[in-house]
């Protein structure tokens, strides 16, 4: 049985509504995951970190490596499921059949913009913690030169 087109966009509409609630945990994890990194860091730094606490963090470290690829696959799954979605929208119902729910492509449309520009954030954070590590490890090698 077809899916008529208020049902197909109502899947996209809670699509998106879910791709957007994942990328808001994983920013969540992300940012206390790098509070939990400085700490670390700075704990290193000052000779207070044991080995004990080395391999705690190291495990879940691991851990959280894990997890982060389980979480990778859903919203791959998810994108990919709202692209198929998507495109058989526009694909079985003609623009004037889609007239007829206007707010719901307006809703989808909306949610669209918010997902473009939450990846963009992470995107630039993404880049710039890039940067950042890519500074320690240049500071890191020239103090073992030293």
């Amino acid at each position: 049985m077809a899916l008529t087109a208020i049902e197909n966009l109502a899947d996209i509409i809670e699509v998106s509504k879910l791709l957007l609630k994942h990328l808001d945990t994983a920013d969540i994890q992300v940012q206390s995951e790098n509070e939990t990194n400085s700490r670390v860091e700075s704990e290193i730094e000052g000779g207070i970190g044991s080995v004990r606490d080395n391999k705690k963090s190291i495990a879940e470290s691991t851990s959280h490596d894990n997890s982060e690829q389980i979480n990778t696959a859903k919203l791959l799954k998810l994108i990919k499921n709202r692209e198929e979605k998507i495109y058989q929208l526009f694909e079985h119902f003609s623009p004037e059949e889609l007239q007829l729910h206007l707010a719901q492509l307006q809703t989808m449309a909306a949610l669209d913009s918010q997902l473009i520009e939450k990846v963009n954030r992470t995107q630039q954070s993404a880049k710039s913690e890039i940067l950042t590590l890519k500074k320690n490890k240049k500071a890191i090698n020239l103090y073992q030169k030293l």
